[in-house]
């Protein structure tokens, strides 16, 4: 039966990259096409959004047989779905909404026009802010899915739509997570490039409640006193304090990734021993990417918590690690109690600074 769409609907959408847009004319004749698309959020209701864009056309675009078929007759429905060999990981989401052509000048056009641009890179070249763009709200859903393997979402295996998939999720479900998923996203942050190929990092997992609550406890009484220091309201202070604790004791399990610096080269000179430490931070950062593509695509989430920089020694005292081991990050996996507000990504022509 049709009902509002769900968080885990929303985020299986949001997460693919093409669907099947069906629209009908007044006499009830059926056209189909797939078509790109973005999906957002305006009055508290989630929103689908596509363009009319400049890949080549046979017909004017007011000519369209979609646009037509809107203009007669405003229900459609869109489909996205994942097709497996296995088919115990079969997907889709089926949304049943009203369309309307929306211009420029209207409330949220220009929303809708920048979470396309943010999604699909060939949009930044192009003027979809010239045309009318399709607008579909009032959005009711009926989704299916097969068995799986795990009790998380299935998630796309494609590339890009792993990388634009992925998520910071600050709120998890209490439900303990698989070790196997866990092990398998460390080894993927083990193909990380590294300096020399030493890979300078190590992971810490914080499964069990008693350490989770005192790596809490421990790191509580550092921010208390940053926070203060930086001169917040008391009654913020604690507002802050209380979230970042219920990150740490909600998560069913939080990994720790750690510099570790032994095995590097050692050189008489400061510069290029900096340099050595710089590229050690750069591979964990890149093995901390392929920890969380790993971990998304299996059906779980996390988010990257920087506080143990602020406080590495108390990080590892609490957690009674080796003194070679330098905390850099928290990571708390689980599945997602809710999907999170998703930040806008810039423009894809601002991020290149020079190409010549």
């Amino acid at each position: 039966m049709a009902h509002e769409p769900t968080e885990q609907e929303l985020g299986f959408v949001r997460a693919r990259r093409i669907g099947r847009l069906a629209t009908a004319n007044a006499s009830g004749r059926p056209a189909v096409v797939p078509f790109c698309f973005a999906l957002i959020e305006a009055g508290g209701k989630p929103i689908i959004v596509t363009a009319l864009d400049e890949k080549p056309k046979s017909v004017p675009l007011d000519q369209l047989q979609r646009v037509r078929n809107i203009r007669e007759n405003p229900q459609v429905s869109i489909v996205v779905d994942d097709y497996n060999e296995n088919w115990n990981h079969l997907q889709f989401v089926q949304l049943a909404g009203q369309a309307r052509m929306k211009v420029a000048g209207e409330p949220d056009f220009d929303r809708g026009i920048l979470a396309l641009r943010s999604k699909y890179p060939q949009y930044q070249s192009m003027r979809i802010e010239a045309a009318p763009l399709i607008w579909i709200e009032e959005l009711e859903a009926v989704s299916w899915s097969g068995s799986g393997e795990n009790d998380g979402e299935q998630r796309p295996t494609d590339m890009t739509a792993l990388l634009q998939g992925r998520r910071s999720v600050r709120a998890l479900r209490p439900e303990p997570v698989p070790r196997s998923l866990v092990e398998q996203a460390i080894a993927a942050a083990a193909w990380a490039p590294s300096p020399h190929g030493r890979q300078p990092w190590r992971f810490a997992v914080v499964e069990s409640e008693p350490r989770r609550r005192m790596l809490a406890d421990e790191m509580s009484a550092s921010w208390q006193a940053q926070l203060r220091f930086d001169g917040q309201d008391e009654s913020i202070v604690q507002i802050r304090l209380q979230k970042s604790r219920h990150r740490l004791l909600e998560a069913p399990l939080i990994v720790v990734p750690c510099l570790y610096l032994d095995d590097l080269d050692v050189y008489p000179d400061p510069a290029r021993q900096a340099a050595e430490h710089t590229m050690a931070i750069q591979s964990l950062g890149a093995a901390i990417q392929n920890f969380l593509l790993s971990v998304y695509s299996t059906g779980l989430d996390t988010g990257w918590m920087c506080a143990p920089l602020f406080c590495p020694e108390v990080v590892r005292d609490a957690l009674g690690l080796s003194h070679s081991l330098i905390p850099q990050a928290l990571l708390p996996v689980g599945y997602a109690a809710k999907e999170p507000v998703r930040r806008p990504r810039l423009p894809f022509n601002d991020l290149i600074a020079d190409w010549s």
